[in-house]
């Protein structure tokens, strides 16, 4: 979670048998439940089939779109997401320039800590290499970062020095109605308890505190113009897809509010998506070819990533 600059992804590996998704079109399992409205009306086939083109594992997903609320979301469900994430580069540690690069580059994408008042508290959920932590230090803001995988929170505790927790009910006893800021970014496609993570959001946050998070935009140009080799579509570790409507629908229901939507640069998406348009799967050499021009069109036209403001409501 919480990307940055991609890094080189690992070779196929074999599928654990943790995550079963239909190969192919065909009716969904009654078992359907949004994660948004809770709806268990069979949904519409949205992508079918959808392979990891990052990783090139084994995995497959299928994509359904909510009939009541129209979120897309994969189904079946992962049954044991961290066999999505073995050996994910986007978790391992950078060189520091690669993280330069990172900051210079895709820093449109992520939280403007000049927005966050000195004294205080921000927490980054679902920190990854911890990398935006870092870049935020020396900001007089005192910092939190959350990690559900308990050995990488603690690995980056310990190369912070600052509390990454990776129990979420630890998190909240420790700082409910304390944190001033939660960023989240990159992660929410990630989940599968997408209405916990805005509970979570609400029990931190003091009154009238900032939520602030990004991701994937399928309603964009280069979803439309890449499909299933879209860098954003990510299968299998992408589970669902929130648009501005679902926002507003868990926002209103978890006491916060809509301050801002808007589509922000993040060259990733168009970048990574011409190694697989071109080679059929993610290739580091030919994402860094593409970057410059990524880079051009996510300023020119951003679309592919999408970032939103939200404020913890009055009581």
């Amino acid at each position: 979670m919480n990307k940055g600059f991609v890094g080189a992804p690992g070779t196929m590996t074999e599928n654990t048998g943790s995550f079963s998704a239909p190969e192919g079109a065909g009716a969904p399992p009654a078992t359907f439940n949004c994660l948004n409205c809770g709806a268990t009306a069979f949904p519409e086939a949205y992508l079918m089939n959808c392979t990891d083109r990052y990783q090139r594992t084994a995995f497959k997903a299928d994509y359904y779109s909510c009939k009541e609320c129209g979120l897309v979301q994969m189904h079946p469900l992962p049954v044991n997401v961290s066999a999505l994430y073995e050996s994910y580069p986007v978790h391992r540690d950078k060189a520091p320039l690669h993280n330069l690069a990172r900051r210079l580059v895709m820093r449109p994408a992520y939280f403007d800590i000049r927005g966050a008042a000195p004294g205080s508290v921000l927490l980054d959920y679902g920190c990854g290499d911890g990398w935006f932590l870092e870049s935020c230090k020396g900001r007089q803001v005192s910092l939190l970062g959350f990690e559900p995988s308990r050995p990488l929170a603690e690995r980056l505790s310990a190369r912070l020095n600052l509390a990454v927790y990776w129990n979420p009910d630890r998190l909240i006893c420790d700082h409910r109605c304390k944190v001033d800021v939660v960023t989240m970014h990159f992660v929410l496609e990630h989940l599968t308890g997408l209405a916990q993570a805005f509970g979570h959001v609400n029990q931190l946050l003091t009154r009238r505190g900032l939520f602030f998070f990004t991701v994937p935009n399928l309603d964009s140009w280069e979803a439309r113009l890449f499909g299933k080799k879209w860098h954003g579509l990510d299968p299998p570790r992408h589970v669902s897809f929130p648009h501005g409507a679902v926002v507003q629908q868990l926002a209103h229901r978890h006491g916060l509010r809509v301050l801002r939507a808007r589509p922000v640069a993040f060259p990733n998406g168009f970048a990574g998506s011409c190694p697989v348009a071109l080679a059929g799967h993610f290739n580091f050499v030919l994402y860094l070819l593409a970057l410059p021009l990524g880079i051009l069109l996510s300023r020119a036209a951003p679309s592919g990533t999408f970032s939103y403001l939200l404020q913890k409501a009055s009581p």
